[in-house]
């Protein structure tokens, strides 16, 4: 008997330990009632691999359509290709036209658009175009020629007919919007800013990549880290870098091994890496490009390969500054959660996460009055609006304590422990 008494105590303790394990589902009903906010980058919330998974975005510099840049380029193409193959997406910075062509001109700034005049041959800009067409290939203005001078020391009056001139050029001549503007070597300078902000309040979006201006003093008061419009190198959550492969100038890498450390010194810590290239040499059979394509090829294989990662466009990356802290998360309950973009300025896709790290439960999407609009097993990308609320539930209990250090030993000592207790009461009989 003493024994049994014995045993029976220790039992109860054991089911006391247990309960610690299971979640208070009284505590849970009264969440649902006044609901917890959460950080949206939680363990906890819906979409935090949206914050914590790193996002990539690349941008091929110094594309013109007047050179042989245009499939089959085995620089801008080939590498493009390569990228998208992974799902990537690719800014291809295009200067409008080089000095060479506006020379005869006096180099003049105008307010119109005739590419025929610099004689642009129409089965280059035709190549080009089929190019600039394919998903997940964005055409953008690098300036509107390579004269720096220009850029750097425009005045206001100037920079208002270089924007025109050049994103009226793109519009008239090829039917592109380009939604980012970047002056010649990423400078320019605050007049060039202010310009584009005046054509984006009353034309198409414009953004930037890069700013910096060589002569600050020329506009005191300002900064090149707060240009009139929104930049993608903005925030420090950004780091940008270039491996500049076959270049001469700059700090070239020369082998796998510094672009891999390349990458890995500056992508620590960071949720958008910003990778630019300069491959426009690249297009012959030298040892020269095909050492330096491989290395390039080889680069970013291993960096899809060996990562896993997000890929946006540099739009995306704009919205993803901006909005950043503005999405709000409140957890109702287990498995219940409100996700608020309420603030957010621009609409959003993300990346849904596996609650408690599971890759098969179903999450039901249903707008602030209920109704249902997406189902998603496990991971996948759901596109929400600015302005809205969206309900994230799923029908499934997911106990957090199925990954309980200890909890499935626990569970199976009760049970040797109770059948222990009845072969000793049976024995007592």
């Amino acid at each position: 008997m003493k024994n049994i008494i014995i045993c029976l105590y220790l039992f109860s303790i054991l089911v006391s330990s247990l309960m610690l394990f299971i979640p208070d589902n009284d505590l849970n009903l009264a969440e649902a009632s006044n609901g917890t906010n959460i950080a949206a980058d939680s363990t906890e919330s819906p979409i935090r691999e949206y914050f914590t998974r790193q996002k990539i975005i690349w941008t091929f510099d110094d594309y013109r359509i007047e050179f042989d840049h245009h499939p089959p380029h085995k620089g801008f193409d080939g590498l493009t290709q390569l990228i998208n193959s992974y799902g990537g997406h690719v800014n291809i910075m295009t200067i409008f036209t080089s000095e060479t062509l506006t020379e005869p001109y006096g180099n003049e700034i105008r307010n119109y658009s005739v590419v025929k005049e610099f004689g642009v041959a129409q089965d280059k800009i035709n190549k080009s175009l089929e190019f600039f067409n394919r998903e997940k290939v964005y055409p953008q203005c690098h300036g509107w020629n390579y004269s720096s001078d220009i850029n750097n020391e425009a005045t206001l009056a100037q920079a208002y007919k270089i924007v025109n001139y050049t994103l009226w050029n793109w519009w008239n001549n090829y039917h592109i919007k380009p939604h980012f503007f970047l002056g010649a070597s990423t400078s320019g300078n605050y007049n060039i800013t202010l310009a584009l902000k005046k054509f984006s309040e009353k034309y198409w979006d414009i953004y930037g990549e890069n700013f910096r201006w060589k002569k600050p003093e020329l506009f005191p008061g300002t900064t090149p880290d707060a240009p009139a419009i929104e930049y993608i190198g903005k925030k420090d959550f950004i780091s940008m870098f270039d491996p500049l492969f076959g270049n001469t100038w700059g700090d070239s890498c020369k082998t796998l091994e510094e672009a891999i450390d390349l990458y890995n010194t500056n992508s620590q810590g960071k949720e958008i890496l910003f990778i630019r290239g300069h491959p426009s040499s690249l297009n012959d059979n030298t040892s020269h490009t095909v050492e330096n394509l491989t290395l390039w090829k080889n680069w970013i294989d291993w960096i899809y390969q060996e990562h896993e990662l997000i890929n946006i466009n540099h739009t995306q990356a704009i919205y993803y500054n901006v909005d950043r802290e503005n999405f709000k998360v409140r957890k109702n309950k287990i498995n219940d959660f409100t996700v608020d973009l309420t603030n957010c300025q621009f609409n959003h896709t993300v990346l849904l996460s596996d609650p408690y790290g599971k890759d098969d439960t179903t999450w039901n999407i249903s707008d602030e009055n209920g109704v249902q609009l997406d189902s998603i097993q496990g991971e996948g990308f759901v596109d929400l609006q600015s302005g809205q609320k969206y309900s994230f539930n799923t029908d499934e209990y997911v106990n957090p304590t199925s990954n309980t250090p200890g909890f499935e030993f626990i569970l199976l000592f009760i049970a040797i422990l109770f059948i222990y207790i009845i072969q000793q009461i049976k024995k007592k009989k």
